[in-house]
């Protein structure tokens, strides 16, 4: 995170928050004028900028729910309508890192060929490039300042956002409670959200606030862990399909390097989440994450 995404303690809240949206917004504009069909690396910058969009929008819903939810809503039409990419992009560099040491041959020539195959995205029967849906995200993006209004940001002081960061880091530990004891995907992606937005807060308002700097980068690393399993396990369901055939033994070595990677995420995640989000009282023995864990 760049240390602009920081409210200075001097200055007024009001422009503080209007110059932190301004300056993610501008971030995201200028990353979507990179996508092409070659070029995806700004979808990953995109990201990075709605995630401080939607953490700044969490912080307020301690005191304005209503403000929150259209804030946030906002955003994730953004981030939703540029999700395959985001994904298909995540999965190319997952292939990589996951084919060191294997064998090559036919077999996993065809597992880089499903995991570099861009997905075709159909809105309102229209083939949609990933140039041109990198040009729909930038429209929504020029209407998203003017769908809530500037001076609602200025009815709202530190203890409000100090509420708010609670109010997340509760709703942080709920999530990472349940996917803990179910081991889902699903459940581990919701968590994932939840963390990226409290890591983004904590970030938010460390200058301000005075927040211990060693726990909020734990909770950024936190986040990305949660992503990175997010990420195997999206991969994991692309390639199911492969393990039922007749050639099961040959791509068996890719699944069980996937299945590998996600045991030790899993691990690391239960570690740092039980140090920062006080959960293993909850979590007993037989219901952890690790246990529950699948081959998908």
């Amino acid at each position: 995170m760049c240390a602009a995404y920081a409210i200075e303690p001097e200055t007024p809240l009001a422009r503080e928050l209007n110059r932190i949206l301004c300056e993610q917004i501008a971030i995201a504009t200028k990353a979507l004028a990179t996508v092409s069909r070659k070029r995806l690396q700004g979808v990953s910058d995109v990201q990075a900028a709605l995630e401080r969009m939607a953490a700044l929008g969490h912080l307020f819903a301690a005191t304005d729910p209503d403000l929150a939810g259209r804030a946030v809503a906002q955003v994730e039409v953004i981030a939703d309508g540029l999700a395959p990419l985001r994904e298909h992009f995540a999965q190319r560099a997952l292939f990589t890192d996951l084919s060191g040491g294997l064998d090559t041959g036919p077999v996993l020539e065809r597992v880089r060929e499903i995991c570099e195959t861009p997905p075709v995205v159909v809105i309102e029967g229209r083939e949609m490039s990933p140039k041109r849906l990198a040009a729909l995200a930038s429209r929504r993006l020029e209407v998203l300042v003017t769908a809530l209004d500037p001076g609602l940001l200025g009815t709202f002081d530190r203890a409000d956002l100090r509420a708010g960061l609670a109010g997340s880091r509760a709703d942080c530990r709920r999530h990472a409670v349940r996917a803990l004891k179910s081991g889902a995907g699903a459940d581990f992606g919701n968590w994932a959200r939840y963390a990226r937005f409290y890591s983004c807060q904590r970030q938010l308002l460390g200058a301000a606030e005075k927040l211990d700097p060693v726990e909020t980068a734990q909770s950024g690393q936190l986040a990305d862990l949660l992503a990175r399993e997010r990420e195997l396990a999206t991969l994991s369901e692309r390639l199911r399909h492969l393990v039922r055939t007749r050639t099961e033994a040959a791509y068996q070595p890719f699944i069980d390097a996937i299945v590998d990677r996600r045991q030790v995420l899993r691990l690391e995640i239960e570690t740092l989440a039980e140090l920062l989000l006080d959960i293993g009282a909850e979590v007993g023995p037989g219901e952890s994450g690790l246990t529950a864990t699948s081959p998908a």
